[in-house]
């Protein structure tokens, strides 16, 4: 048999793993068999929509058996915290453990656990590592839906080290774990923030002062032709590649097309984008496809469905409108001028565009009240940067500490 050695190991440790399968070094529960009768309330039913790649998400799906019926459904063995739990199917091999007793098992979910040889919280980064991944993708079935048979997947190979070594892989990889959560929270916690400071901002529950110490002047209800300027930069269309912009829905901002091929569009003539320019794709600006123009941006076409407007130097800030347009409110406003059935026949009309009103502090103001929310933006940019750093560091780490 061929020595075993991870590529990355931890201090102390210098021997070979051990190689055996799944089912010798387990005991599961596969509670495949009789659907269990689905009630409003009861005992929770944890299904694989539930288990997520290492946690149960208890709001992904909420659905009951009856407490009378829990030890029937769960007569092969109810499940205890520290359990491994593992799904054959839709989707396939997203892991967890189990952290509280109250629940029941659906098919397609199998209940591991490790006894003296395999710890639990081993086992449980073992099946999330890449090489176990490998294995499980050759061992599947199927196409579009990927799945794999109890039996196949109890045949599979796992390797392991001592019971000292696993604990340590796995405490350190659980403090990774825990990282990448508190961050997780942390950034949910600033979007909940900046949602309520957001709210409290538009409705002026909360008002800047001047640098006087005196407070700003009333807002005003202006329309979008108060303070909006049609900017037509019109220019034939280009003979070679060019670059060309799209907006994404839902307020996700601009998207580039580079190389864009001149002969793949009839239009004659393309228009040019500036940085700072509030762009709007009238074909789905009611499902809020409605940006602010970046640095980057500058010099990108689009076509006479992407409508371009700047800001009047004295009335309104691109910096402040950024937040407006993510604005619920200001989304269902495109929606009631953008009439028509669904999809690209509902198309926003320019002119009732120009006609929408909305109250605005003044230039002042706005901006005191972009620079408050863009620090916010930065901070969440911040957070979302440490999540993804740590998230790829444990994928390296999943990739590396096993074999």
């Amino acid at each position: 048999m061929k020595d075993l050695f991870p590529k990355v190991r931890l201090r102390g440790f210098d021997y070979s793993w051990e190689s055996s399968t799944v089912k010798k070094e387990t005991s599961y529960v596969d509670y495949r068999g009789k659907t269990p009768t689905k009630v409003k309330s009861g005992v929770l039913l944890v299904t694989a929509k539930n288990i997520k790649e290492g946690f149960i998400d208890y709001g992904a799906s909420a659905e009951f058996v009856k407490e009378s019926d829990y030890d029937d459904v769960m007569s092969r063995g109810k499940p205890k915290v520290g359990d491994v739990l593992f799904t054959t199917e839709a989707p396939m091999g997203n892991v967890a453990q189990v952290d509280r007793e109250d629940i029941a098992l659906a098919q397609r979910v199998i209940k591991f656990d490790g006894g003296k040889t395999i710890e639990n919280d081993f086992l449980k980064q073992y099946f999330l590592s890449s090489p176990f991944k490998k294995k499980l993708e050759r061992k599947s079935i199927g196409s579009t839906v990927k799945g794999i048979k109890g039996s196949e997947l109890h045949k599979m190979e796992l390797a392991y080290p001592s019971n000292e070594e696993q604990q340590k892989i796995a405490d350190f990889l659980t403090s990774v774990d825990k990282k990448i959560s508190l961050l997780k929270e942390k950034h949910a916690l600033l979007n909940q923030y900046k949602k309520g400071v957001m709210q409290k901002l538009f409705k002026q529950e909360i008002r800047f002062k001047g640098e006087n110490g005196k407070v700003f002047p009333d807002w005003q209800e202006k329309t979008m032709n108060q303070v909006l300027n049609p900017e037509i930069r019109e220019i034939p269309k280009p003979s070679k590649k060019y670059l060309a912009l799209g907006i994404r829905s839902h307020m996700k901002g601009t998207f580039q097309k580079p190389d864009s091929d001149p002969d793949a569009i009839a239009m004659e003539k393309l228009f040019v984008v500036r940085p700072n320019d509030l762009v709007v794709n009238i074909t789905f600006a009611w499902e809020g496809a409605i940006a602010i123009a970046k640095a980057k941006d500058d010099g990108a076409l689009v076509s006479h469905r992407f409508p371009t407007y700047t800001f009047k130097k004295n009335e309104a800030t691109h910096r402040y409108f950024k937040h407006i347009i993510q604005l619920k409110r200001f989304k269902y406003m495109l929606d009631l001028i953008s009439p028509g059935g669904a999809g690209r026949n509902r198309v926003l009309s320019k002119s009732e565009f120009l006609k929408l009103k909305w109250e605005l502090p003044s230039v002042k103001e706005q901006e005191k009240i972009a620079d408050f929310l863009d620090a916010l933006d930065k901070k969440i940019y911040v957070v979302s940067e440490q999540i993804e750093l740590t998230q790829t560091f444990k994928k390296g780490l999943l990739q590396q500490m096993f074999v």
